[in-house]
């Protein structure tokens, strides 16, 4: 029995030693004293959690850490994740994620700030060209990377600072800054916070610029993903899942201190734009791309025939438009040749038009030369004799004028418009009607005076093309006058009269021609509506046609129609 009781301490001590140790590697920012107070408390869970094992922690520098690491004597690692990424050289197995107690969580943990002293002149970033700027490293993502990110996100490059890394741990730094050995420092977040709170610094002394809001700690950089806890080579899948168990369930005053492994994709972008990291073999590439084309080829494969069928998609589409612009070409031809033809066959209509219309024209003033001359035959008094020959030769510059504003109205727009007095002109027309009318035994009534004085417009309002208005006028009364002749030629009886008024409407003037010839014929009103060429129509209506046509020039309104005794022509000017 007792000699059972003194094997038992030999067995223990040989059970002891048979567990195996473990090299756990803490990246030691502040200094070994100040990191291995940090992870006292994860390196002891693991002790009492995961049996048969014993954890042994070594707080390194980066370099240290980088030179372990390649050497290969360590078994676990804590450190940054641009660290983790700048190691694929190394066999590293992410276990879980720190959860930093200043933000409570590990997928945004991790950001930078850059300080200046509090009295410094320094209030921009733009004025750090060409100051003393300290970092502790080049490499060191929760310093210099992220800040260098920022300043060049405003142009500002890092060859335009006096950059100086003074290496670890980063409370020397701060100190360099309130001395003045540095004009700014690029440091962790909540660092400065915690070195006030433990009584190392006074918090006031320092100033952080491009500050970014909403954070419980000053900061000038977004947040990244925090620390993690990492095995480093092959491992015993066993322990792995015992050491993660036991980080995942650790609790500090009811705070979990580790959680889930976070994704690296913003370190690996921000790393990717500096340009930092190895760069992978051509042989990976190819063997990366092997095996994606072995994996996925029925999708490749239905990509291809997609690319192909829209290759000959496109062609045929080529050649389809091809062949409808050469028809279009020849339809745009043929549209051409059509419009030439539209456009003589205009043009002859035109010419018909002018040839009818100023026949019609002329005759009125032929007409009346060849009365007065009649006239003159019969007169044997001079004073009558020189009447008679003033009077042709008015005719005589009628006919001229007629000839003029026909080839006006053809090839020419109209003259510039001018100021019209309607009374005037419609007595100047009156007048000149007259003698032929009390000849042919036709009244006149003419209401002009009356009308205009009742007026509150001024005559002179009407602004149109005078010479125009004149002619029309002047074929709409002689048209009255022509059809008051065929009516006393079948009935010598009739008390033959025409009416001028003239009045002002809420749009403009008003014109009124009124007989009682007994009216005109329908077909001419509907050739009037439908504005049917003059040369379709011969007769009587000519010289209404192109009166109608000259009016609408004028931006005006003609409009006839027959009455229980007679024809009745509204003539509206704007």
């Amino acid at each position: 029995m007792y000699r059972l009781l003194g094997v038992y301490p030999l067995l223990l001590l040989s059970f002891s030693a048979l567990s195996q140790p473990y090299q756990v590697g803490f990246l030691a920012v502040r200094g070994a004293t100040h990191a291995q107070a940090q992870w006292a408390p994860t390196l002891a869970l693991l002790n009492a959690q995961v049996p048969d094992h014993e954890f042994i922690g070594h707080y390194l520098s980066q370099e240290q850490l980088d030179a372990a690491l390649a050497e290969q004597s360590l078994d676990f690692v804590v450190t940054n994740p641009a660290h983790f990424m700048l190691s694929h050289h190394q066999p590293l197995n992410w276990l879980a994620s720190y959860l930093d107690p200043h933000y409570g969580q590990a997928r945004a943990s991790v950001a930078a700030t850059l300080w200046v002293r509090a009295d410094s002149e320094l209030t921009q970033p733009e004025q750090l060209r060409g100051q003393r700027v300290g970092a502790v490293h080049k490499t060191a993502f929760g310093g210099y990377l992220l800040v260098a990110e920022q300043l060049r996100k405003r142009n500002i490059s890092p060859q335009e600072l006096a950059l100086t890394f003074s290496g670890y741990p980063l409370d020397a730094l701060a100190y360099g800054l309130r001395d003045g050995v540095v004009a700014a420092a690029i440091l962790p977040s909540c660092l400065l916070e915690d070195m006030a709170q433990d009584g190392l610094i006074e918090l006031a002394n320092f100033r952080a610029l491009m500050v970014q809001p909403d954070s419980r700690c000053v900061r000038s950089t977004p947040l990244y993903p925090g620390w993690s806890f990492a095995s480093v080579g092959n491992l015993d899948e066993s322990v792995l899942r015992a050491i993660t168990q036991a980080l995942l369930q650790f609790e500090i005053a009811g705070q979990p201190q580790w959680g889930a492994a976070v994704r690296l994709d913003e370190v690996a972008s921000l790393l990717m734009d500096w340009q930092l990291g190895p760069e992978p073999s051509p042989i990976a590439h190819e063997r990366l791309l092997r095996q994606f084309m072995l994996q996925h080829w029925p999708w490749l494969a239905s990509f291809v025939a997609l690319l192909l069928g829209h290759l000959l998609y496109h062609w045929r589409v080529t050649v389809l438009l091809r062949r409808r612009s050469k028809e279009c070409a020849q339809l745009h031809s043929q549209v051409q040749q059509k419009e030439q033809t539209l456009s003589h066959a205009r043009q002859r209509i035109l010419m018909g038009e002018m040839a009818t219309g100023l026949a019609h024209e002329l005759n009125q003033p032929l007409s009346a030369i060849q009365a007065y001359a009649q006239a003159g035959e019969l007169m044997q008094d001079t004073a009558q004799h020189k009447t008679a020959f003033s009077q042709i030769v008015a005719e005589t510059e009628r006919g001229a004028a007629i000839i003029r504003r026909f080839r006006q109205w053809a090839t020419q727009p109209l003259p510039s418009a001018e100021p019209v007095d309607l009374n005037e002109l419609c007595q100047e027309l009156v007048t000149r009607l007259s003698p032929r009318a009390e000849a042919l035994g036709v009244k006149f009534k003419a209401e002009l005076k009356a009308q205009l004085a009742q007026s509150t417009l001024n005559p002179a309002m009407l602004v149109t093309v005078r010479p125009a208005v004149e002619q029309v006028l002047n074929n709409l009364l002689n048209n009255a006058l022509e059809a008051q002749v065929r009516r006393l030629s079948q009935e010598p009886a009739h008390q033959a009269w025409i009416s001028l008024n003239v009045s002002p409407v809420q749009t403009g003037w008003l014109l009124l021609i009124e007989d009682n010839a007994g009216g005109i014929d329908e077909d001419i009103i509907r050739t009037l509506q439908h504005n049917l060429p003059a040369s379709h129509y011969h007769g009587m209506g000519i010289g209404l046609l192109v009166s109608h046509r000259l009016v609408l020039r004028l931006q005006g309104q003609l409009i006839v129609s027959n009455t229980e005794q007679g024809t009745q022509v509204r003539l509206l000017f704007k």
